[in-house]
Formats: C-alpha cells, structure tokens, sequence
C-alpha cells in the first residue's frame, strides 16, 4: 500500500512538473511571438522613413544653386563642358526620373550611386567611413554614461549639499561647452604640449581617446542633469519609502529599487545622442582629421554631389532607425510594465 501510494504521489508530481515546464515553454513562445511582431511593425516603419527622407534629400539638393558639373569643373570651364558632364551624370534628367531610377537601383540592386567627384561607389565609401563614426560615438556614449550617472545619482542622494552643487555646476559648464572648443584644449595639452596622443588621422586606439572625451564631456553634462533630475523624482516615491520602512539598506534602496527606476529617461537620452552622433559628430570629424559618415556627407553637400549625400543622409536614418528600436527594446529590461505591453500582457 505505502509502495503504492509513493508511485501514485511521484507520477502525480512529475505529471505536475511536466504541466508547468509545458506552460512556461508556450508562455516564452507566445512573449517570443509577440516580441518579434512588435520588432517586425518597427522594420516595417523604415520603409516610409527612408523613402521620405531620401525624398526630402533630393529635393532640398535640386533648389541648391548650381549644378554638379560646374562644382566638378570649376569656374574656369565651358559651358559645353558643364552640359556634357551633367549630361554623362544624368543631371539633365527631370527631378522625379531621377529619383525613381535611384531608389529603384538602392532598393532592387543595393546600388547608392557612384560619387560624382570620386566615380567611386557610394556603398563602398560608407563602408569604409561609418564604422569609424560608430566607434567615435559609442565611444563618446560611453564616456558619457560612466561620467554623468553615477555624479547624477550622487548629486539627488546628496540634494543641497557640496556634493549636489559641486556636480551641477560642472554639468552646466560642461553643456554650455562646444565639443570642437574641448577638442582644441585637449588637443594643444595632450598632442602638442604632452605628445601622448596624435593630433589627426587614424593611427592606433589613440587616435579615438581625445574625440571621445571632446563628445562625451558635453554629453556627460546632460546626462548628469537627467541622472539627477530622474533620481530625485524617484526617491521620492512610496515604494522607495516601503523600502527604507522595510529595512533595506540606503545602497540596496538607491541602486536596487530607485535606480532601476531611474533609467527610462537616461537611456533614452543615450540612445538619442548615440544616434546623432553618427552622422553628426562633423566638426569633431573634420578636427581631429577622422574620415567619417558626417564629414562625408557635409563634403558632398558642398560639391553637390546627389548620390553621396541621398547614401549616406539614408544609411544615417536606416542606423538612427535601428539605434531607436534597441532603445525601445531595452525599456523592457528596466520597466516590467512595458515589458508586459511588448508582450501583450498590458492590453
């Protein structure tokens, strides 16, 4: 009877067991299911996005005064020269055919275009060029991050005192601060005076030191006022009340249950500065001699060069686009409420 009633109560609990792995596995594919249709809308989304843009792009370089072969040729050149290589560029041709043969060659055949000035392909030039600005930003981002927040967190759990004042007053300096004008300083005291790091090019690891901190001190003012805005908001909930009242320590209530928390708007903000960033660090770029996607662009806007500044302006907004969604991801790691609302749990 005993040898009986053991067999009975072990396949009960293993008919248990198996029932609870079976939910959990169709709970993960249907979060998993769902997770990847909200990802699939957002994908869905670019198409509208790169197309207005591109749009955009090409009728903003058309009212431009001039024309590519006068830009290429100089001012010294025949007007038959001029129509004859706008005519070979396909430059003649009316606004809308041009811009349907463009996106038809970008979408159907991954072609952007040759440069007008270069005749190399658009495709390859972005290639080589955005992963350095990926670099310089991330890098920046970083630098930024590691700076503001924990200087964010400490100025709103030291409200009012030399901690709080000592901090903002850095974060404001640092904000009203030109990233080129720190990229000077650094560059006369650490290249010129100290030689520890080179002037321009890319060279090593070294060369990236200087632009990051040139970006990230401006940024890391920033995110040290919203690191501390945030805190201050969040500390001050009744949660974190019931968990000092619960006996929690000052470290766990501040780091555990307020920072968390706390994230929502310094990620946002990150994931907004990493994406300008990436096509906008121009002035840094053009400093420091680094060959990326936003000095690309600016030098094809000068020289009007259509399928330089289409390519790249669309690679910056399809990367832009990508840097947003992760962004958006990540909520679901701080917040379990969006989480839930990614899920379909918070309809």
């Amino acid at each position: 009877m005993k040898a009986g009633h053991r067999n009975t109560s072990h396949e009960f609990q293993l008919h248990v067991t198996s029932k609870l792995l079976i939910g959990n596995w169709n709970f993960l594919q249907k979060e998993c299911m769902n997770v990847h249709r909200f990802i699939f809308k957002r994908l869905l989304m670019m198409i509208p996005i790169v197309i207005g843009v591109s749009f955009l792009i090409f009728v903003i370089i058309d009212m431009i005064p001039g024309d590519p072969g006068s830009n290429l040729l100089g001012a010294g050149a025949r007007q038959e020269d001029i129509d004859m290589l706008n005519e070979e560029l396909g430059y003649n041709l009316p606004l809308m055919q041009r811009y349907g043969k463009y996106m038809y060659d970008a979408i159907f055949r991954l072609d952007l275009g040759k440069s007008y000035a270069t005749k190399k392909p658009v495709i390859t030039e972005i290639g080589n060029r955005l992963p350095v600005s990926l670099r310089v930003a991330f890098n920046a981002i970083f630098f930024s991050l590691v700076f503001g927040v924990p200087l964010g967190v400490l100025s709103a759990v030291k409200q009012n005192t030399v901690f709080d004042r000592v901090p903002t007053g850095l974060a404001l300096l640092l904000a009203a601060q030109p990233a080129f004008l720190i990229g000077l300083v650094l560059m006369l005291i650490f290249s010129l005076w100290l030689g520890w790091f080179p002037a321009n090019g890319i060279a090593s690891w070294k060369s990236y030191v200087m632009p990051m901190i040139a970006l990230g001190l401006p940024y890391g003012g920033r995110q040290l006022r919203f690191t501390r805005s945030s805190m201050l908001e969040t500390i001050r909930q009744d949660y974190v009340r019931t968990a000092r009242a619960k006996g929690a320590t000052e470290r766990m209530v501040i780091w555990k249950h307020a920072m968390k928390n706390a994230l929502l708007p310094v990620i946002t903000v990150a994931g907004n500065s990493f994406g300008i960033l990436i096509g906008g660090a121009i002035a840094t770029e053009t400093l420091f001699g680094l060959p990326g996607l936003g000095s690309f662009i600016v030098s094809g806007i000068k020289q009007k060069d259509v399928p330089v500044v289409t390519g790249g302006i669309i690679v910056f907004a399809v990367v832009f686009s990508f840097v947003i969604l992760a962004v958006d991801l990540s909520y679901a790691f701080v917040d379990p409420r969006i989480k839930a609302k990614y899920s379909g749990r918070g309809r």
